[in-house]
């Protein structure tokens, strides 16, 4: 699911950065934002941040500057703030047939591109509209109309 905002969010949203940090956007292979590490080569999917694994040689996606005020402390074009503001995700979590948010707003019509599975009002809430190719027609429900299994292709 997403991940909460902390306690006393308002105070936070006012974190500035300690002096000498940057932050240097970059284009990911599926040429989403990405986060471009020290050695200026390396470009990081947004939630290889601050997920207590040094994925940068110089470790600067663990460095306290991005994760001591999680999300308020990280690149704001790197997160996505879910529906009811209380919730986010990285955005390379958007839209990935998965309800990270709970409520659905990171999987929907409004963010994502048409659905290349089956829509439809499904079984399981993690599922949110969205059924993938890969499990229709195969025996199971999904649909609430059972459509993945009778009219998905």
């Amino acid at each position: 699911m997403g991940l909460r905002l902390e306690d006393g969010w308002g105070l936070l949203a006012g974190f500035q950065p300690s002096p000498g940090w940057t932050y240097h956007q970059c284009k990911t292979a599926s040429q989403q934002p990405g986060f471009l590490c020290e050695d200026r080569t390396t470009c990081l999917l947004p939630s290889l941040l601050c997920d207590g694994k040094m994925d940068c040689s110089g470790g600067g996606d663990e460095s306290a500057a991005y994760c001591g005020h999680v999300p308020n402390s990280l690149p704001q074009n790197l997160i996505f703030k879910c529906a009811g503001q209380k919730t986010w995700v990285y955005v390379d979590r958007v839209c990935d047939m998965r309800n990270y948010c709970g409520d659905c707003s990171d999987e929907s019509v409004s963010q994502c591109p048409a659905c290349s599975g089956c829509r439809c009002d499904t079984v399981f809430f993690a599922d949110c509209a969205c059924i993938p190719r890969s499990r229709c027609r195969n025996g199971v429900q999904d649909c609430a109309d059972w459509s993945d299994e009778i009219l998905c292709d």
